[in-house]
This record gives C-alpha cells, structure tokens and sequence, in this order.
C-alpha cells in the first residue's frame, strides 16, 4: 500500500504531545510515529528539546529539522537543519507548535513524494521496449529509459545533458545538414503545444532506422515550457516489409493485415477496409482492442471464425495469423488474414441438414437416427417410443395426400413439444420413433407417451373428418450393465413389437414391452 509513515523524534520535551499532536491533520497516505530514538529516514524527521540535549546528540541524530526551546544554538545545528526557535512559555505554544510541526509533515510528505514519483518514473520507462526520452529546450537528454540506452550503446550518464549528435555518433556538421534532424519536430511540438506523431530517420551505427515517434511538449508547475518528451517505436523492418508487400496485399480478394509483435497495426489492405472501415484509425497504433471488439472470444479461445455484419448484413469471417520472421528467424510481427466463408457455411449446413433432416415434418430422418443412436449406446438408460397414426390411410385416401401431409406436420410439432428434451425422428410414412436417454422409469415413460396420445387425439377430434384418426405407441427400455452396450436394433425391435400389439389390442393405446 502507498503510504508515508513520518518518525517524530522527541528528545526532552517539555510540552503537551497529546494536545499537539491529536489536532493535526494529515496530508493523505501519510501517517506519523513518536519515538523517542534515531530514525534511519533524516529527511522524514522533526526534534523538539533543549539546547543541551540537541548539543549532546545532534553528532549521531542527523535529522533535517529543529524545534527547540532553547535560547543557545548548538553551532553547526542551523548548519546542517532547519530551525525553528519558540523560546518556553511563548503565548499560544501548543498553537505554534501544531503549525510548525504541520509545516514539517507536508514538507516531508512532498519529499517522499518526490522520491516514489521517481522510483516510478524510472521504473515505468525502463519496463517499456520503446525508445522514451525528455530534453530540455536546447536539446539536452535528462532522462532517458533502458531501452534508449541499449539502441545508442551508452550508459544514462554519459547520455545524461548530451545533445543528438553526439549521442548517436554522428559528426555535428552532418547532423545539422542531414535531413533526420529531430530538433525541426520538436520545434513542431513546441510550437503546436500538444503531443504530435511523426515517422523519423534517424542515422545509426547500424544505418539509417525508421522510427515513429510521438513527442510532447512538457510544462513546469509554473505553466512555463521547459523542454519535450518522447517515445519512439523502431519499425525500419516491418515498414520495408509493408512496402514490398503492399502491391501483393492489394490484389488479392480477403482482407489482410499486418501487425508487430506489440500489437501496433503496420499495414492493411482495402479488402479488409471494406468489411471494417474503421480499421483506417488504427493504422500506427495498438489494434488489440479493435480485434477484441470485432473477434469477441474467438481470438482468446484459438477458434478460428467468428460472426460480423457487413451493411447490416450477418457474414462469418475466418481468420489466421502467420508469424512474420526477419532474416534471422526472428518474430517480428504476425500477418493475419480475414476470408468471408459465409456462403461456404450456408452451404455446408443446409447440405448437412438436408441429408440428416426429414424434408415434410423437419423431423430427424434415419440417417441422423443411427448417428444419434450409435453415440447413446452407452447411455445408463435407454428407452425407445415407437409411433404409429390409426387410419392414417383412410384420412389420405379420402380427403388427399396434401391434407395427410398437414397431419404428418402437425404430428411432428406435438411431438417436440411431448418430448422437447429428446430425440425424436420420422421412420416414413406415419411412424415416429422417440430415443430416450435420460434416467427415467415405467411409470414416468407411460404417463409422457399417454400425454402425447391424448393431445393428438383432442387436437383432430374436433374435426368430424379427422374423427377416426388416433394415435398407438409401443415401449421398450433397457439398463446398461456395467461393462455393456445398449444393443439399439434390438431395443427398437422390442418397441416395435411392443405397437404391434397395442394396434391388434384395439388402436389408441399404449402397450409397454415386457419379456
């Protein structure tokens, strides 16, 4: 936690410390402590005592204030601390006291401060990869970060109050005539008054590099310009990359982007512009949030598709990432490519549920029946409702095939809603099929199957012409041992027979297998 514990050290006192010390009011994150021995932080302390006891320990008490009582001043003690006299009995002590002593905790708090914004000043520049930097206005370094050091191979102290020139090994003549000469951006920053982005070459020991650049102006507490700052980001490889790319990007049909291993977009082409437009404004800047905005959980989970709208259109984008490698096998970014295979999908799924799907009732066909049965084999439970329409060739004789066909759809609808949890599927013609496997008993399976007949029977009795029409169903169920498999034919058998017999006992029933 950020906090400032300031030690008081009291050294014969002579006033009230309750009284004083309970009426100040503390800047915040700060707290004091009063002790009576050396504190280790000098400029964190303030002492109040007598003269002679401030002569008989100053030597081994190095603190950076003194309020005393004293009329003689130990010599060497204004020398090397602030002191603060209130000769005893000064009118309003306590009052005088608590504004001193309050005078000394802000101070000392804005010392710590100062220190903790620069550990963290330091700390925070010198964990970035890119060039960071502040100058003064003649162009002076002040400070610079780890990485600035290790591109221009030279210690913060020999950088520190050196112009460019001499940091980047280039002879002054030539810096001043060349035409990377980083003060006429700067005079730009200086001039606009706010931070600016500029792609700059600059000339090294390794040759000229491509950088860019965001610079700022930076301003005193007094309001006052007192020089710039900078951040660099070296793209000499990616940018030679993106230009011998960008006529080979433009020609192909899928969007293409191109990005370095931080993230900042290099380049992209049209293709990718026209399904996001707003992908122009990331050009030279961190695009992690536009692919988190635009790809959802496909990029975080390794899919490899999500789904966009292009003019308000639904499209599904694939996308995959290569890694882009310098001459040394190293990464340095990553190419990622966006393909619309949304005409792809569509066609393959309505190809997969035309082979799987009944095309009148919508229903589960045989095919995708014996997939689905093949994978419940091992199910704890198996139970099978076999389903058969009464008279359904009298209703198809008389009043036509188009009406059987309504009566077949809506068969199928009491079915899914009876039994919305499972599977149910068309055999052809007017028998239905119902593949269970959940954990149920006799009872609960007669009373679901009763249900469904008497909702079919009360849906077409309303109807003089469907009068004739009920509904028969034969069950079968069977537990797995351990160490089995369900044989499925066989259990389909079982319920087939078990409505062979609800048919011959009379129609409109339910009839259960038993061995």
């Amino acid at each position: 936690m950020y906090n400032c514990v300031i030690d008081i050290a009291l050294i014969g006192c002579t006033f009230d410390e309750k009284a004083v010390f309970d009426g100040l009011v503390l800047p915040e994150d700060c707290e004091i402590k009063l002790s009576e021995y050396k504190s280790e932080r000098p400029d964190s302390v303030a002492v109040y005592g007598s003269c002679k006891l401030l002569l008989d320990n100053y030597s081994e008490t190095p603190y950076s204030a003194v309020i005393t009582d004293g009329v003689d001043i130990p010599n060497g003690v204004a020398d090397k601390a602030d002191l603060w006299c209130i000769p005893a009995g000064t009118p309003c002590e306590i009052m005088l006291l608590r504004s001193y002593f309050s005078a000394l905790i802000a101070r000392a708090k804005d010392n710590f401060d100062g220190r903790m914004y620069k550990i963290c000043l330091e700390t925070a520049t010198d964990s970035v990869p890119d060039l960071i930097w502040f100058k003064d206005l003649r162009g002076a370094h002040l400070i610079t970060n780890t990485s600035f050091c290790k591109a221009v191979e030279k210690t913060k102290e020999q950088i520190y109050k050196r112009g460019h020139f001499y940091i980047w090994d280039i002879p002054k003549e030539e810096y001043e005539q060349g035409d990377y000469v980083c003060l006429e951006s700067e005079a730009v920053v200086i001039n606009a008054g706010k931070t600016c982005l500029f792609d700059e070459k600059v000339k090294t020991k390794s040759g000229m590099r491509q950088f860019k650049t965001y610079k700022s102006p930076m301003y005193d507490v007094n309001g006052e310009l007192f020089g710039t700052c900078g951040v660099a980001l070296d793209v000499t490889d990616l940018q030679n990359i993106s230009n011998e790319l960008k006529v080979v990007l433009e020609s192909v049909p899928f969007g293409i982007m191109i990005e370095d291993n931080d993230e900042t977009l290099i380049s992209f082409n049209s293709s990718l512009a026209d399904y996001f437009p707003e992908i122009s404004g990331y050009e030279g800047k961190n695009c992690a949030e536009w692919k988190s905005h635009v790809m959802g959980e496909a990029e975080g989970a390794n899919m490899t598709e999500f789904a966009v709208k292009k003019n308000g259109v639904p499209r599904i984008i694939r996308f995959s990432k290569e890694p882009v490698q310098d001459i040394f096998g190293e990464i340095i970014g990553n190419i990622i490519i966006f393909q619309d295979v949304t005409a792809e999908r569509l066609f393959q799924r309505r190809t997969l549920e035309h082979a799987n799907t009944d095309f009148l009732t919508k229903l589960n066909n045989r095919r995708s029946l014996f997939a689905h049965l093949d994978k419940v084999k091992n199910s704890p439970q198996l139970s099978m409702i076999t389903i058969d329409l009464d008279n359904f060739k009298k209703i198809n004789d008389t009043l036509g095939h188009a009406v059987g066909d309504d009566v077949l759809v809506a068969t199928a609808e009491l079915l899914n809603e009876c039994f919305s949890k499972d599977f149910v599927a068309r055999l052809g013609g007017d028998e239905f099929l119902v593949v269970i496997n959940r954990r149920t008993d006799r009872e609960l399976l007669e009373r679901e199957t009763q249900i469904l007949i008497d909702s079919f029977c009360k849906k077409f009795s309303k109807n003089p012409d469907f009068s004739i029409m009920t509904m028969s169903a034969g069950i079968a169920t069977a537990l797995l041992p351990d160490g089995y498999q369900h044989n499925p034919e066989s259990l389909m058998y079982s319920s087939d027979c078990a409505l062979y017999k609800a048919k011959k006992e009379g129609k409109s029933r339910l009839v259960f297998f038993d061995e």
